[in-house]
């Protein structure tokens, strides 16, 4: 109904209606609309839960990522200084009793951790240095200071072959004299005392320089009011290193240097493969980190001058020659070659170049010299947010290395009470109190909540390296162990399937209305949208469109703008009425059914009542959708296809792929549901989308994967981005999850049997320290080898 003229702003586009007012009535209530085409955006938007989507209102600025996550807020951190995965819990303690500190997370495989915090009682710097006070190397994500790389692992080798140097002369004092001298029974004569006073000399440096690393953890466990592995050994050994002073100066008695010196080298000789076992796990990491070249090729007047690669800006044109790995993200301005982009990508095949491709930074000018000019600096590349997300990974804890740290804390208080019950048993049963300590030691000793605190992050660190590697970035960790438990996936059609590339086939306008009045307005609409969908029809489109106003997105239905004084709609058939009059769209409802057969997809344009035509657009699915299918299918995993598209679309693509399960035109809000009903029926749901309209269902399934492998890393939302467009990167990852999941369980039953069966032994007299300490390491050095499996 159209009613006289009113000075009053269109309800929809809030521009001043010139004319007789569209009026509809929704609820009882009037609404003027300035034409039919704004009526219908409303009616539609009104029906599908959009209305605050399209109603006119001031637009504020979106915010960037960057800003919502503002600095003060989240701080991430490097932690050198952790000898075991002790060291990590007791930081997280010092850290967590500081007022103003929310919450923080330490990965001791990682070597990273990351705390939220309120900016107005903390400054991250000055929480740091009290790390610092305590031994830590902590340091702020960026910092110089944190390029630290290997001195610990030669701090560590320095330490161990002075323990081993000295604790071998104690060994041979005990094995060619006093063992002897011991079962004579000469415990008080001159020769024992001598030699016990040079055991006491050579066992010292063995305890307080080669066993620093444990006796300083337990202090910092102490300071943070925690126990930790260091806490027992510290405990054992001080306690064996007593009592010898003791008989050594009393002259009455069995030293047990021999112990000391033993439970110290055989724990540092298990930490220093540990080291290696964990360096080799963060190989994969590290090597990513360091495919940032430090020096560039920069244009300065007419000359080509070598300059550090972080003072490059934006519009600087640089020289990379045949060999060099790119400084900075760029645009080819001259030359053409192949680059190497699979230390980024997992892609192997070089990737041709030419004038106004795009340059990633970190990856190889293999053939020829090429001439670029800068797009994004150094500390804004692709390279530098991959590196920034997986960082920040790296420094979150899953919830399951939660529980093994809480596990592990409390384990250690349980083992400090059994050892005190131990030695108060052999007391009360009558044996010397040299016998009782012996024991007490064995069982501080031989448990082992290293091995705990090791099962979990150590796998993770080793399983992010390989995923990195392969093209896939996991921006949470939560991620590996859901993707280990999905039983559906649900994928998008366009983009996700398809290549995401359409092309446009047909375009058949209404009686009355020329191709060019139908694709003209149609691209001056889609201009505005970064789907496929409208970048075809904006490339088919004339150049000389005119200018559209008031864009409005409706996400799953289409979208509408001001062209030349009326709103024009491009998208469904649901959004332009042609399902509900269908009699008005008669004369092209028939073509459009035969294009959706043939499984292309249909758009319909229209400024009003009846619709003025569609656009037929064609899109193939991708070289891998196929295979990727039967590889979920074989892990059992049902793949759902749930697309925006008309159901004949829908169908083609599916019979094509071989998939069983689909639905056509559905909304982001329909998908969103879909997946909640299926959640609700007790399964695990996977989404695989290109985020650009997928976001209600990317953030209702347990698992979210963004397929499109888009060059701004550090915008998308999901839990995993595919960084290269393979869709066989699916079924793998969650392969690799299972995998690491299944790891990861093996190492916590290890870790669970181990002290089970061992501390009863202990207690019982059966272990003796020295064989305590080196069944410790060896638990160790079991869960780093089971996690390094991974990367096989």
């Amino acid at each position: 109904m159209v009613a006289e003229k009113k000075d009053e702003p269109c309800a929809l586009c809030g521009l001043k209606i010139e004319g007789p007012p569209v009026v509809r009535t929704f609820d009882g209530a009037e609404q003027h609309f300035c034409c039919a085409g704004c009526a219908r955006v409303y009616q539609v938007a009104r029906e599908n839960g959009m209305l605050d989507q399209v109603l006119a209102r001031s637009q504020p600025q979106r915010p960037r990522l960057a800003d919502l996550a503002a600095p003060g807020e989240t701080a991430h951190f490097a932690l050198g200084g952790m000898w075991c995965a002790g060291c990590a819990v007791a930081a997280q303690q010092l850290l967590r009793h500081t007022p103003g500190v929310k919450d923080v997370d330490v990965s001791f495989a990682a070597e990273r951790g990351r705390i939220q915090y309120d900016p107005n009682l903390v400054d991250p710097a000055t929480l740091l240095a009290k790390l610092d006070g305590l031994g830590y190397r902590a340091r702020l994500l960026g910092d110089p200071d944190e390029q630290r790389v290997g001195r610990q692992q030669e701090r560590l080798l320095l330490q161990l072959v002075t323990t081993a140097a000295f604790g071998m002369q104690v060994m041979l004092l005990y094995l060619v004299q006093l063992y002897h001298l011991y079962a004579a029974g000469q415990f008080d004569s001159p020769d024992v005392r001598t030699l016990h006073y040079l055991a006491w000399a050579l066992s010292t440096p063995v305890l307080f320089v080669g066993g620093w690393s444990f006796l300083q953890g337990a202090w910092r466990a102490l300071r943070a009011r925690t126990a930790t592995m260091d806490t027992l050994v510290a405990l054992g050994t001080l306690a064996a290193y007593g009592y010898s002073v003791y008989v050594t100066v009393t002259g009455r008695g069995e030293a047990y240097f021999d112990s000391v010196a033993m439970i110290t080298t055989f724990i540092l000789f298990g930490r220093y493969l540990e080291r290696i076992g964990g360096a080799q796990a963060r190989k994969d990491i590290r090597h990513l980190l360091t495919l940032q070249p430090d020096r560039a090729h920069r244009l300065v007047g007419p000359a080509w001058v070598d300059v550090a690669a972080d003072i490059l800006a934006a519009g600087d044109t640089i020289l990379i020659k045949p060999g060099e790995r790119v400084p900075a993200d760029a645009e080819i301005l001259d030359g053409a070659g192949a680059v190497n982009e699979a230390l980024l990508t997992g892609e192997s095949a070089p990737v041709a170049k030419a004038p106004g491709d795009t340059l990633y930074a970190g990856t190889v000018v293999t053939d020829a010299a090429l001439m670029a000019r800068v797009t994004r600096p150094a500390r804004e590349t692709r390279l530098a947010q991959i590196t920034q997300a997986v960082e920040q990974t790296l420094s979150t804890r899953p919830p399951i290395q939660r529980l093994a740290d809480r596990a592990s804390a409390y384990f250690a208080f349980g083992i400090l009470g059994a050892a005190v019950l131990t030695a108060l048993g052999w007391w009360l049963a009558g044996h010397d109190p040299a016998r009782a300590v012996l024991a007490a030691v064995a069982v501080l000793v031989v448990a082992c909540p290293c091995a705990l605190g090791l099962a979990t992050p150590l796998a993770l660190t080793v399983t992010l390296g390989r995923t990195t590697q392969a093209g896939i970035l996991v921006r949470n960790p939560v991620a590996l162990e859901t993707a280990a438990q999905v039983q559906r996936i649900v994928l998008d059609k366009t983009g996700t399937l398809t290549r995401g590339q359409m092309t446009v086939t047909a375009v058949e306008p209404a009686p009355g209305v020329t191709k060019d009045d139908l694709l003209c307005p149609a691209a001056a609409v889609e201009q505005f949208s970064e789907h496929p969908i409208a970048r075809a029809i904006v490339a088919a489109g004339p150049e000389d469109c005119p200018p559209a106003t008031e864009f409005q997105a409706l996400r799953g239905l289409g979208a509408s703008a001001q062209v030349a004084g009326r709103r024009v709609m491009v998208g469904s058939a649901r959004l332009l009425g042609v399902a509900d009059d269908a009699p008005l769209a008669a004369p092209l409802a028939a073509e459009a059914q035969a294009h959706a057969d043939r499984g292309e997809t249909v758009v319909w344009v229209g400024w009003g009542e009846p619709a003025a035509g569609f656009i037929a657009l064609r899109d193939k699915p991708r070289p891998t959708a196929r295979e990727a299918l039967r590889q979920l299918e074989a892990q059992h995993i049902r793949p759902v296809l749930l697309s925006g598209d008309n159901p004949r679309t829908t169908q083609a693509i599916a019979a094509e792929l071989g998939l069983a399960d689909y639905e056509g035109q559905c909304s982001p809000q329909d998908k969103a549901a879909r997946i909640q009903g299926w959640q609700a029926a007790g399964e695990q749901v996977a989404m695989a989308g290109d985020g650009v309209n997928d976001a209600p269902a990317l953030a209702q399934a347990d698992l979210s994967i963004t397929t499109a492998g888009g060059t701004d890393v550090a915008g998308e939302t999901s839990d995993v981005v595919l960084t290269r467009a393979d869709l066989t990167l699916i079924p793998w990852f969650i392969g690799l999850s299972r995998r690491t999941r299944r790891i990861i369980l093996e190492n916590l039953g290890w870790a669970f049997a181990y002290n089970l069966v061992s501390v009863p032994l202990a207690a019982l007299g059966v272990i003796s320290p020295v064989i305590a300490a080196a069944a410790m390491a060896a638990s160790s050095l079991l869960v780093v080898g089971n996690s390094l499996r991974l990367r096989g």
